[in-house]
């Protein structure tokens, strides 16, 4: 057999058996892929009817986008489609570096609410606080059915390095800020000798365990007296330094379990042996600004009995997100709800948060316990802190 032969033949065998394969790949015998197959061809037949015969022209890339954002309008809110920037800003985040206006939103049916503003941010300077409501960004009122746009136009104005005008309403009152983006460097633990060592954890970035341990580790010598842990306004973040710092506490038992539709997402973090703080009074502050991983870490000390919870009830985000790279556009991610968690005593805390021991409003403080007096602190700036106050005062009452 000729060469040339020998090349016809192995090229038309190769063709029969890729036909032979795609065949049997969408044959009856593989009726999921056949469905699926089919679900593509109509998609990109409606793209492109839509693209060719709509009477506004629209881009192929501005319909493939309204379709992505068609599936993660049925989802939660907490899951997103990701373009390059915004799994930049995401990654960028984690590390502790962020460039925008400093304030995290959460989204309800009709409104958005402030449920952070980062220290030293631009929305901090502008006197943001945990609970305003969003009534209107750039004169466009908010409402249940573009809240989605209301997020994206303040992403893209922090992208363009664009300054925002927002419209809130605080209880009665409503007020307007004007917000420039600017670099911010995320520091989230802040440490204090008071009267009993106190550390505050405004989100958990990829150093805050790191963090924590290097307080912890210092205040071993002289012996501390007591802890208080302030995790109000806390969003959340990566989970494992969450399990990380309650596993500095831990010794033994389970920290947090999740359970998920794929194998991946269900599993039990259990903690090792050894701790870097132990036999000392612990108080954990929240309020209603507390999320996520916050109440992931409150949630382990408290049903391990280890410490005590002040403060107003937490936000109760009960579920998991994983960041997953896309196989065909690598630089763009999917942030994915995948799980939602159990704290160790089993209870699943989406939409219930925790409810504190001892509660303490924001507002009113604490008139009705007789432990929890009003202590003027040296060295603590506000003065009429009385969920402070009320931790200070519970420490001091089991050290006696």
């Amino acid at each position: 057999m000729t060469r040339l032969m020998r090349y016809v033949l192995i090229l038309t065998t190769g063709i029969v058996i890729g036909i032979s394969l795609s065949v049997a790949s969408y044959s009856p015998q593989n009726p999921r892929r056949t469905a699926a197959a089919g679900d593509l061809i109509l998609l990109h037949e409606v793209i492109e009817t839509v693209e060719t015969y709509y009477v506004d022209q629209l881009s192929h890339e501005q319909l493939v986008n309204a379709a992505i954002g068609g599936i993660f309008n049925m989802l939660d809110s907490h899951s997103a489609f990701l373009n390059v920037e915004q799994a930049n800003d995401m990654q960028s985040s984690n590390r502790g570096e962020y460039y925008g206006f400093g304030f995290e939103l959460a989204a309800n049916k009709q409104a958005l609410i402030i449920q952070t503003a980062f220290p030293d941010s631009p929305a901090a300077t502008a006197g943001l606080q945990t609970g305003d409501k969003v009534l209107a960004c750039n004169q466009q009122a908010v409402n249940g059915n573009n809240q989605q746009q209301i997020l994206e136009q303040i992403k893209l104005a922090a992208q363009q390095k664009q300054p925002i005008k927002l419209q809130l309403a605080r209880g009665q009152t409503r007020f307007e800020v004007a917000i420039k983006p600017a670099s911010i460097r995320l520091h989230s633990v802040q440490a204090k000798l008071l009267a009993d060592n106190y550390l505050r954890i405004t989100h958990f970035q990829q150093d805050t365990a790191q963090d924590v341990q290097h307080w912890l580790q210092l205040w071993q010598q002289p012996q501390i007296s007591g802890l208080v842990l302030d995790l109000r306004d806390n969003p959340g973040g990566l989970l494992e330094q969450a399990v990380a710092i309650a596993d500095m506490f831990l010794d033994q038992g389970v920290i947090v379990a999740t359970q998920g539709r794929y194998i991946n997402a269900n599993g039990v973090f259990y903690a090792s042996a050894g701790t870097q703080i132990s036999k000392v009074p612990v108080v954990i502050i929240i309020n209603k600004g507390s999320a996520s991983a916050a109440e992931i870490l409150t949630a382990a000390l408290h049903d391990h009995q280890l410490a005590t919870v002040v403060g107003e009830t937490s936000f109760g985000k009960g579920t998991v997100q994983s960041l997953i790279p896309n196989l065909y556009d690598r630089s763009s991610m999917i942030k994915l709800t995948t799980a939602r968690y159990t704290t160790p005593n089993g209870k699943m805390l989406d939409t219930q948060g925790i409810e504190p021991d001892i509660k303490v409003t924001s507002q009113d403080g604490d008139d009705s316990l007789t432990m929890a007096t009003n202590i003027a602190r040296v060295g603590y700036p506000v003065k009429q802190d009385q969920q402070f106050n009320a931790a200070i005062s519970w420490i001091e009452t089991h050290n006696q």
